[in-house]
């Protein structure tokens, strides 16, 4: 029985992909850039649409509601206690 392993298929020079039968020790040899990535911002631009800190809604409404409780905590029980602690400290 013999046993044949197909080779990777040939890249064309103008693809953005890697070669697939690189090592990653080849790659790291150039200091971390990335030698295949031939392509220019505006061309990457085209394709990836970033959004910044996309915050959930309901994490939104989690925070609204914390700051709601405290503030309202801080109106209602800590400042009255706070006035009766400094006026006659026990």
């Amino acid at each position: 029985m013999s046993h044949t392993t197909d080779k990777p298929p040939q890249v064309p020079a103008s693809s953005t992909a890697g070669d697939p039968t690189a090592m990653a020790d080849e790659l790291l040899v150039v200091g971390g850039a990335v030698p295949f990535d031939k392509t220019t911002a505006e061309e990457e631009n085209q394709y990836h649409h970033y959004t910044g800190n996309a915050i959930p809604w309901f994490v939104r409404g989690i925070w609204i509601i914390f700051w709601c409780y405290a503030i309202t905590y801080v109106v209602l029980w800590l400042l009255p206690s706070l006035q009766s602690e400094l006026l006659s400290p026990p």
